[in-house]
């Protein structure tokens, strides 16, 4: 999560996450056919954190991350949908990370919802 975190998620390269996780990129591939699968499981791993509350959203990846996947949820219907789930359910706690998502949750436009028109 810290590679993403640190380059962003369209700056993560494989191999990047392979050196750092001391894997092969190759061991990669073989449990994950593309980057869009890698990224769509470490998102669950980063919603199961979400929920967890404010106690385990205090790694140093946790805001970063959850900027990134904000972004990247606005050009990706699927990750949007995903990420509106999380952000629903997360708990709040008063924490600035808890109020961050909440916050997110009310700017980030639903997935269904028609994008903005041309003037």
């Amino acid at each position: 999560m810290s590679v993403f975190a640190e380059r962003g998620i369209e700056f993560a390269t494989l191999d990047d996450i392979a050196r750092t996780a001391g894997f092969t990129k190759g061991a990669i591939y073989r449990q994950f056919p593309s980057k869009g699968a890698f990224l769509l499981a470490l998102f669950e791993q980063y919603a199961a954190v979400a929920r967890a509350g404010a106690g385990a959203r205090q790694a140093p990846w946790f805001i970063p991350l959850t900027l990134q996947f904000a972004a990247h949820a606005m050009r990706d219907p699927l990750l949007k949908r995903r990420f509106a789930v999380v952000l629903a359910e997360a708990p709040d706690g008063g924490t600035p990370d808890g109020q961050l998502l909440k916050a997110l949750g009310r700017v980030l436009p639903p997935a269904h919802a028609a994008p903005p028109r041309a003037p």
